[in-house]
């Protein structure tokens, strides 16, 4: 059963290419998350040594990330002003460096078959995630769009992130994609007898997805408890990043929000929340435009969660943060969040002194500096934890709101450096499995959208599409309940990790001490 059946790259790679891009939010196409990782076996295993699957595997995995990272040549090349030409270099090489992950999970296959025969492939979903893990923390990390994001847009599918987070979602499709290429290959192997036997631990992932999602999304908070409702509205202005910051533009734009402020008043709102830098100037170091902002709070009579920069010169000197505000119906900043997990090269030079030459794509002239812990707002007398754009990527950071008591999210963002590209669905999608992780529902205000009020099940309550401007308002229904994935936090991925290292570097051995045998000297 472990004999090598050669496929041809070029197939196996577009068919790999198609199906995992295909597959992902933003494309959407059902089904193809479950399958997409057969045609990436059967390129890795098929290659003449673990070498040459790691090259099958990063010219695969940066052709893949291609449809997925295409907006980082529009972000650099109209939102940076800085061409076509290194545009699209920067999402080429963006492409590239998630590329080498698909690499080493390539190899990782190889060697793993090379060791152990056909079983060994069994252990590719736990590479998988360690691969992952690795991705989602090296140089800043970059988890941007996971295998186990393909489902963030089924109601039943997803529910099973609050156990092990999205890397058990990545897990069981890296599972289901491990059964299909068995199968696969017995039948090209003449086994067809039995080749539906490796279909069933695949069939056995969906399956629990499916009975599971249903439990989870029928009751997604779990216990009902006596939480009151909290009525709160999204404020988008749909203003044009290009002219954003001009001075002129400042005080317009606060004339934007207060009138958007003064409607959901009218609309019942208890609180209203501004998207990233909707304030497009230093908040208190701007006197005049911070005093206008300040009259909107007390005009309207109800507190505002509002996104502006904030400059610290008490610090050596000086410090530059991306911040979220809590102000109350008096114009009373009650709290301060600064951004923890800034963009590379968005927010800050990383390697200042090797890269000196180089210019952050945000407005000012000094890197922004990183916040040092959570905050957490009360609104509506129940704890509210923030977080700002690329933040809500991090499962880790939004865990230590919920483990400090927070009830329900808060997450600003300015998704107009995407434009009208995949990238704002892949950035509500990721939105939405931090909801269904911790339970906890999320206001998510986006400048140019997608604004959305989500459930605790990662259910759209209300949206409202991009370049669009307007008011939302609906109820958050604040959640305490404690999952799995709050409660353990990474341990599955660390676990994943650590038997990886095991897998690929120690042999299993049989009740005799004997090594269990794969193919013998097969490129490993």
């Amino acid at each position: 059963m472990s004999r090598r059946i050669t496929a041809a790259p070029f197939p196996a790679g577009a068919l790999f290419v198609l199906s995992y891009a295909l597959g992902t939010p933003g494309y959407d196409v059902p089904g193809l998350p479950f399958v997409c990782m057969a045609p990436f076996l059967s390129l890795a295993v098929s290659a003449r040594s673990a070498r040459h699957a790691a090259l099958r595997g990063w010219v695969a995995g940066t052709a893949g990330c291609i449809p997925l990272y295409y907006w980082i040549a529009y972000t650099v090349a109209v939102q940076g002003k800085l061409g076509w030409a290194l545009g699209c270099l920067a999402a080429l090489l963006v492409s590239a460096y998630v590329g080498a992950y698909f690499s080493v999970a390539a190899a990782a296959a190889r060697r793993l078959e090379a060791r152990f025969g056909e079983r060994g492939l069994w252990l590719f979903p736990v590479a998988w995630v360690a691969v992952e893990v690795a991705r989602s923390c090296l140089f800043s990390g970059f988890p941007w769009m996971l295998l186990g994001y393909s489902v963030a847009g089924s109601a039943a599918l997803r529910q099973a992130a609050d156990l092990a987070g999205v890397y058990g979602l990545s897990f069981l499709l890296a599972l289901s994609g491990v059964s299909v290429f068995l199968a696969g290959r017995r039948l090209c192997g003449g086994f067809t007898a039995k080749a539906a036997v490796p279909l069933i631990p695949g069939a056995a992932a969906l399956l629990f997805l499916v009975l599971y999602g249903r439990a989870g999304s029928a009751n997604p908070s779990g216990a009902p408890a006596p939480v009151p409702e909290v009525r709160a509205a999204v404020a988008q202005g749909g203003i044009d990043q290009s002219v954003k910051w001009a001075p002129g533009s400042q005080s317009a734009a606060l004339g934007i929000y207060g009138e958007l402020t003064m409607e959901a008043r009218d609309a019942g709102a208890q609180v209203v929340v501004w998207p990233e830098t909707a304030a497009p100037f230093f908040y208190g170091a701007e006197a005049d435009l911070s005093r206008r902002l300040d009259s909107i709070a007390v005009v309207a009579g109800i507190p505002i969660i509002f996104g502006a920069p904030w400059y610290d010169p008490g610090a050596a000197g000086g410090r530059y943060y991306n911040s979220v505000f809590h102000m109350d119906g008096r114009g009373v900043v009650l709290g301060r969040y600064d951004k923890r997990h800034l963009v590379p090269f968005g927010e800050y030079i990383p390697l200042r002194s090797v890269l000196f030459f180089l210019s952050k794509l945000t407005e000012g002239e000094g890197d922004f500096s990183s916040g040092t812990g959570p905050a957490l707002f009360r609104v509506g007398g129940r704890p509210v934890a923030a977080s700002v754009c690329y933040e809500a990527l991090f499962p880790a950071l939004m865990r230590e709101g919920v483990l400090g008591g927070a009830e329900w999210f808060v997450n600003v963002t300015n998704d107009a450096w995407f434009g009208d590209t995949v990238a704002p669905r892949q950035h509500l999608a990721m939105a939405r499995m931090r909801c269904v992780e911790f339970r906890r529902p999320m206001v998510r205000a986006a400048n140019s959208g997608i604004s959305a009020f989500i459930d605790a099940d990662g259910g759209i309550a209300a949206s409202l599409g991009l370049f669009r401007r307007g008011v939302l308002v609906a109820a958050v229904r604040p959640a305490t309940v404690e999952t799995v994935y709050a409660k353990t936090g990474e341990i599955f991925g660390v676990s994943c990790s650590i038997l990886t290292v095991f897998a690929l570097i120690f042999p299993l051995r049989g009740s005799h001490g004997v090594r269990i045998a794969g193919r013998e000297n097969d490129g490993s």
